[in-house]
């Protein structure tokens, strides 16, 4: 049979591996004599000397000016026979010896001793962790989640999460809001899929399947939701898939965005860009029939006309190509093929370019360069006979875009090239958007070179 000191051994032994385990300080406060006892543990966490006494006043000297308040009431509490409230304490202190703020949690069970009819406080033990880390880590979530926050408020977004196999939403006041429900609303997914617009949820269904037949886990598609009042509002989806060890689709979480302005917005301005495309269209045909009738039948040079109607057809293509862009970057290549197209025959055009896209503005000065050259080609250059040869290139580097215009084969050319319209349209006018233009009369045929620059302010 254990003998009691045997047992109040053990019993030692196993409080102070716990507390070595755990990183705890003892403190104990004797209320009779004021004396406040504090272990080596507890004494480095509050920045005390080994050796130095220990007094309340050196204990609320540590604590933080702005925790002391709370903690000191704390401590009434505690104290007081009557509500003998032992909740931990959890606050800031600033250590004796070195002014570093850390944050600690105390618990404490006060010794209450019955004299005659009073009861009173005689003693006040308990232990103290520094938990700076923890504290750390929680603001840092704190933080983040409030990040989070704004960022979806600010982006009018709202976080979803569906159960697969069981088919079960989590519903949010956000959520609701962006199906123009209440925010208390419990709806389920089946019930929100009925609000969208006709044909989008199979579209959004084709894309998610798309997506995990390249074994993408995330996929995003637009549509349209149907609000009480009858009128349809744009939602942008953005979901992950998560899937069990099997590859079955077990959890979708996402974000739903309000793009309605958005779209609206883009609706409009493509509106507006086809009736501009219309009306462009329009006055080029009307331009080229009063041309036409003003200068047709020998009343102008046949020449002079059919290079106004050409420059005219150079503009509408340009119009073309800007329209189908909407007003976004351009493809070099898509222009320079639809330019030439009506002066391409097989073996007499060589046109080699990365797919480079440049600025809306571009367009229309590209399109006049390449007609005009076109043209010029056509009538004393490489397209002029049968056997010459036009090759166009562009290639990337540390100046800008460089694009050379390189005729073969041709008649020979003039060393001094005549300063007719087109030659000074290239060399005068056009330059002014982009870094230069050079035309070299090479007796093989005219070489002209345009740099697109880089430090051009109106290309970023």
């Amino acid at each position: 049979m254990r003998r009691p000191a045997d047992k109040f051994r053990d019993d030692n032994l196993k409080l102070r591996l716990a507390l070595r385990a755990a990183p705890l300080g003892i403190w104990d406060w004797n209320l009779e004599t004021d004396e406040m006892n504090y272990s080596p543990r507890a004494r480095s966490i509050c920045g005390f000397s080994p050796d130095e006494p220990i007094t309340i006043d050196k204990v609320r000297a540590v604590t933080h000016p702005d925790d002391l308040p709370r903690t000191s009431e704390q401590a009434r509490m505690a104290l007081d026979p009557e509500l003998k409230n032992n909740d931990p304490f959890e606050y800031r202190l600033v250590r004796a010896d070195t002014g570093e703020v850390r944050w600690v949690l105390a618990y404490g069970e006060v010794v209450f001793q019955r004299i005659g009819d009073t009861v009173k406080a005689v003693r006040y033990l308990g232990t103290i962790q520094d938990i700076t880390a923890r504290k750390i880590a929680e603001n840092a979530v704190r933080e983040a989640e409030l990040r989070q926050r704004l960022a979806i408020d600010a982006a009018k977004m709202a976080v979803w999460e569906l159960d697969v196999p069981t088919d079960r939403l989590m519903v949010s006041a956000e959520l609701n809001s962006m199906f123009g429900l209440p925010a208390e609303a419990c709806p389920t997914a089946a019930a929100l899929r009925l609000l969208l617009a006709k044909g989008d949820l199979e579209r959004i269904m084709e894309i998610r399947s798309r997506a995990a037949a390249k074994d993408d886990p995330f996929f995003e598609a637009e549509f349209r939701c149907r609000y009480p009042d009858g009128s349809l509002r744009w939602r942008l989806l953005r979901a992950e898939v998560q899937t069990s060890p099997g590859g079955e689709p077990q959890r979708i979480i996402g974000v739903l965005m309000d793009i309605d302005e958005r779209k609206r917005a883009d609706e409009q301005k493509h509106l507006l860009l086809r009736e501009v495309h219309h009306r462009v269209k329009n006055s080029l045909s009307v331009i080229q029939a009063l041309a036409t009738q003003t200068f047709g039948r020998g009343a102008a040079d046949p020449d002079a006309l059919k290079s106004f109607l050409g420059r005219l057809a150079a503009l509408a293509k340009a119009t073309d190509l800007a329209v189908a862009q909407e007003g976004e970057p351009f493809s070099i290549a898509e222009l320079i093929k639809g330019i030439t197209e009506p002066y391409r025959a097989p073996t007499r055009f060589e046109i080699k370019g990365d797919d480079v896209r440049l600025p809306a503005r571009l367009n229309v000065p590209l399109a006049l360069v390449f007609n005009e050259l076109c043209t010029n080609a056509a009538k004393f250059g490489a397209l002029s006979n049968a056997t010459g040869t036009v090759t166009i290139r562009w290639v990337t580097t540390d100046s800008g875009l460089e694009i050379d215009w390189d005729e073969g084969g041709g008649p020979p050319v003039p060393p001094k090239l005549d300063r007719n319209f087109g030659l000074r349209l290239i060399l005068d006018v056009l330059p002014v958007e982009f870094g230069s233009v050079e035309i070299d009369p090479r007796p093989s045929g005219i070489w002209v070179h345009v740099v697109i620059a880089n430090s051009d302010p109106r290309m970023r």
